[in-house]
């Protein structure tokens, strides 16, 4: 394979995070899809070892869900200069988890990086470049898309990054923008709810907004095919204590403004609120069933994770600086 020749690439096939195995791919390789990562490009979260963490311990997936992970904060000396390192996280034949329902034909491939402030560098568009060119080389794939080009993910803020720039693209180079999030979604393969809201995007909704928007939902068993009502989340988000569609009463206070409650959160802390660490646990992606109000060690280890990915410092402690960040 030329692409794993590359000499900016490393293999890391079965040393990444995992639990179980993703199965094996049944329909060839038709499209290369583009994703970045929303966590800036230089921080320590900005790694395929740090997502495969996320993909395993918060989604609950068997492993890292890309297949290729381009790290522009480690760069490799080449015969034709410096590259950014490229992580062959999954073998191309396992059908890993990036775009649902075509996983099965799609070829996930990541590059590190929050493109609404990073700016892309030339070791990491030299890297996109030749990557792509080698993948084409090998016939693996016939189309590239970005995340919010394929089946169902239109609302999706990925990728921010210009991609079709980086190669010898064909058609127009201004990828399709991100439509607004839809008022119904549909659950497709390998979703969950952590992975649909994100903080960053999606108009600001969070799982907690998804699990109050769907009464009865069990947030950690979804099924494909599964219809939950975002356009209610939004509105959770965006319209504090209002009775919402359809005639649901919620108390919420506006994530943006959500008061820092004066002391650290911290185990052992006294004076802390059950209603302040439920927040905590839920913003920094702790399975439903375990958020239970109580500073515990699984609240420590989600918010040192949580610290990791928004390059805070890792102390497992929610200050000032943390909870700014999440709320």
């Amino acid at each position: 394979m030329n692409f794993t020749n590359l000499p900016q690439l490393v293999d890391m096939r079965g040393k990444l995070k995992s639990k179980g195995t993703y199965s094996k791919r049944t329909k060839a390789i038709t499209h290369r899809v583009w994703h970045h990562s929303l966590t800036k490009k230089n921080l320590a979260g900005s790694d395929a070892a740090s997502f495969a963490d996320y993909h395993v311990g918060t989604l609950g997936w068997p492993g890292c869900g890309y297949a290729l992970v381009i790290e522009p904060k480690n760069l490799i000396d080449t015969p034709n200069g410096k590259r950014a390192r490229i992580v062959y996280s999954n073998d191309i034949n396992n059908r890993t988890y990036h775009v649902g329902d075509s996983n099965q034909f799609s070829l996930g491939i990541c590059v590190a990086g929050d493109y609404r402030y990073d700016t892309m560098d030339e070791a990491t568009l030299a890297s996109i470049a030749e990557l792509h060119a080698a993948l084409v080389k090998d016939g693996i794939g016939q189309y590239d898309k970005a995340h919010n080009e394929m089946p169902g993910y239109s609302w999706k803020a990925c990728c921010e990054y210009n991609y079709r720039e980086a190669f010898d693209w064909k058609g127009a180079k201004t990828p399709t923008k991100p439509a607004p999030a839809p008022d119904v979604y549909t659950i497709q393969e390998g979703d969950t709810l952590w992975s649909i809201a994100h903080k960053d995007g999606t108009g600001g909704v969070q799982v907690a907004d998804l699990i109050k928007a769907n009464p009865g939902i069990n947030p950690t068993k979804l099924k494909i095919g599964q219809k939950i009502n975002f356009g209610i989340a939004k509105d959770f988000v965006a319209k504090p204590g209002n009775v919402i569609k359809p005639d649901i009463k919620v108390e919420v206070t506006p994530k943006a403004i959500v008061p820092y409650p004066g002391i650290v959160l911290k185990e052992g802390a006294k004076g802390m609120k059950e209603v302040d660490i439920k927040r905590v646990q839920r913003a920094s992606g702790m399975a439903e069933k375990d958020v239970d109000g109580k500073y515990g060690p699984k609240t420590t280890k989600v918010v040192k994770a949580y610290q990791k990915r928004h390059g805070l410092s890792q102390d497992g402690r929610v200050g000032p600086d943390t909870w700014n960040r999440m709320f």
